[in-house]
């Protein structure tokens, strides 16, 4: 088998070019099959399991972050509602008792 040339050794090696997916390939091809079976279902797992922890992330954040905001907007509302109507307060007592009246109302509230 020596003397067996085909028509790859005829062509001169600057003229061969080879693509990254071919040339690993190629090399995939030193491994048994059994070994290359093996790498391909644990990436095939892990890649399963990314996007299902993506998944599963994703959907928790939206979970919690809808919940939070549904359970906490209303106390936000009535907390400005009341505090502006602390200062409508103060205002309406300082024009009418004057400048004085509004800090000592502050002071004891």
């Amino acid at each position: 088998m020596a003397g067996h040339r085909d028509e790859w050794d005829e062509i001169p090696d600057s003229d061969l070019h080879e693509t990254i997916i071919e040339r690993i390939e190629g090399l995939g091809e030193m491994f048994p099959d059994s070994l290359r079976s093996l790498v391909h279902s644990t990436a095939a797992w892990s890649s399963w399991g990314v996007k299902g922890l993506f998944s599963l992330t994703k959907s928790t954040i939206w979970i919690v972050s809808t919940t939070s905001l549904i359970a906490f907007l209303p106390y936000i509302i009535e907390k400005e509602r009341s505090d502006l109507e602390k200062t409508q307060v103060a205002q309406q007592r300082q024009m009418l008792l004057g400048p004085s009246a509004a800090i000592q109302q502050a002071k004891t509230a």
